[in-house]
């Protein structure tokens, strides 16, 4: 069967675009790159047509980080039906050229437990997995919450009371410092980038464009806040929320404050007809897993993160 692997033109993004949705359009929390084809730190961008001249699969190098070494990212994609090995080959040697004549430090691979051929060709390339990150999903009329109903109660009787960003910032001045003293105490617990130093703590998530201030839960004492798990907008799907990082300073975990702080979030989206939440987390955080397990969250997918390092990089 007959094949091509060339550059890709802008003719042929709707082609590609189409490959893309028909893979992460069902799983959300998993992001393409073909929504940056047009970014300047997309270095190569490549497509597979059939003998047709339809686009059957497409293959990008995208700058991932620049700083303190480069790492580069592939996306590489074909359609689910399309089966001729020696075009995925063709598509690989073209992108493991590109990576020899950068020469990065790193590169980096996302693929999913579905599509195991996919997964064959990176590991025959010499990528090799780091971990997976487990997506998952709760619908909100198969919460059970009956448990918890007096876990906020009990949280109350030692001094933890659970509020919201919405709330904080009309009682009390100083409730950004205070956030941002917590994200900075309970940054070495969020998994970092295998292949680089540990980042310095940031505001990203305190103050993402896509937070909901109701729906951003604090644990707090008289004096401090000790945790906060958030709920976020899903730009493409207003019927459902995402479920973002929850944090808990060490000497109060064990006290149900991560339940209890997840729990207020599945009733905000319950109150506020949502239909359900997605959430994600990394294989190796056995905690994390074990709240989202006993609140009812069920996997949909896994996204396998592998790595290559550049020999002499």
């Amino acid at each position: 069967m007959s094949y091509t692997v060339r550059e890709c033109d802008e003719e042929d993004f709707g082609q590609v675009t189409a490959v893309s949705r028909s893979v992460y359009a069902k799983k959300p929390g998993s992001f393409s790159l073909v929504s940056d084809m047009k970014d300047s730190r997309m270095l190569k961008k490549y497509v597979v047509t059939d003998h047709e001249g339809q686009t059957a699969g497409y293959g990008l190098l995208w700058e991932q980080y620049a700083s303190p070494n480069l790492i580069l990212k592939v996306e590489i994609l074909f359609r689910r039906e399309y089966r001729n090995e020696l075009a995925v080959d063709a598509l690989f040697d073209k992108i493991t050229d590109d990576i020899h004549r950068i020469h990065p430090y790193a590169v980096q691979a996302r693929t999913f437990d579905d599509q195991t051929r996919l997964l064959h060709f990176y590991e025959k390339y010499g990528f090799a997995e780091n971990h997976r990150m487990v997506h998952t999903y709760l619908g909100a009329a198969d919460a059970d919450l009956a448990p918890y109903a007096e876990l906020e109660n009990r949280l109350r009787s030692q001094g933890i009371t659970i509020t919201t960003m919405a709330r904080e910032q009309i009682r009390d001045k100083d409730w950004f410092p205070k956030l941002q003293t917590l994200n900075s105490m309970t940054w070495a617990d969020y998994p970092s980038e295998p292949l680089l130093p540990p980042a310095p703590p940031n505001d990203k998530w305190l103050t993402h464009k896509d937070n909901i201030p109701e729906a951003f839960f604090i644990a707090r004492t008289e004096d401090k806040y000790v945790g906060y798990s958030q709920l976020m907008r899903m730009e493409q799907d207003s019927e459902h929320a995402m479920q973002g990082p929850t944090a808990t300073l060490g000497e109060y975990r064990g006290k149900g404050v991560a339940t209890a702080l997840k729990v207020k979030g599945i009733e905000y989206a319950k109150a506020s007809g949502y239909k359900g939440i997605y959430t994600s987390y990394r294989n190796v955080n056995i905690p994390m897993k074990a709240v989202n397990d006993k609140l009812g969250w069920l996997p949909y997918s896994s996204e396998i993160r592998l790595e290559k390092r550049i020999e002499g990089a």
